[in-house]
């Protein structure tokens, strides 16, 4: 099993992508699964808007995240045509509306804990997964962003054991399905430990 992993710095922008992508692609033998980190600075921004749903500012928090989504989606445009762009506007913009439910969730809470930072963190990682995928689609290589929120829950140490164990055989089994179809699983890095685990 070939494995590849990015760093934040390697996807941090259109020019970084594609030369991840060519990396790659001119390695030859395809590998089965790609794991990237969060893009650029949208970590961190995310991250801040937290801060400021804790902070009871949720019109600040909402305008920071709004430019982490509008930069990730013009970093989409850049790497990807039309039709492929479509489709991951599309995804991106699901992301992005499932993280203004989260947001809110820490205004109305007015806390942000340590496993609330790492979510948020994980948000710029399944963008960055996603964007991955589709760039690479781009260029004719089969790949599949698998980033659903149920597989973060599996990752969080307060999902009972019952369900976490039901998680992560799902995960699991959706990696071997796409490895098993000849496609590319591209994954968020903090997702790795589970990818690893039999």
């Amino acid at each position: 099993m070939t494995i590849v992993e990015f760093e934040s710095s390697r996807i941090q922008d259109e020019a970084a992508i594609s030369k991840a992508v060519e990396s790659v692609i001119s390695a030859g033998k395809e590998p089965s699964m790609i794991f990237v980190a969060g893009m650029g600075a949208a970590e961190k921004r995310l991250v801040e808007a937290g801060e400021k749903s804790a902070g009871q500012d949720l019109v600040l928090a909402s305008t920071l995240a709004e430019g982490a989504r509008t930069s990730l989606m013009q970093v989409a445009h850049q790497v990807t045509s039309d039709a492929v762009s479509r489709e991951t506007q599309s995804l991106l913009s699901e992301l992005f509306n499932e993280l203004s439910d989260f947001l809110h969730g820490v205004y109305l809470i007015g806390n942000l804990g340590l496993q609330a930072r790492r979510v948020l963190e994980s948000y710029a990682e399944r963008a960055g997964a996603i964007i991955m995928a589709q760039a690479l689609k781009e260029k004719g290589v089969q790949a599949q962003a698998v980033c659903g929120r149920q597989i973060h829950l599996a990752n969080n140490p307060q999902t009972p054991e019952s369900f976490h164990e039901k998680l992560l055989a799902d995960f699991q089994h959706e990696i071997s399905t796409l490895s098993q179809g000849g496609i590319i699983a591209v994954i968020p890095a903090s997702l790795r430990p589970l990818a690893a685990q039999k």
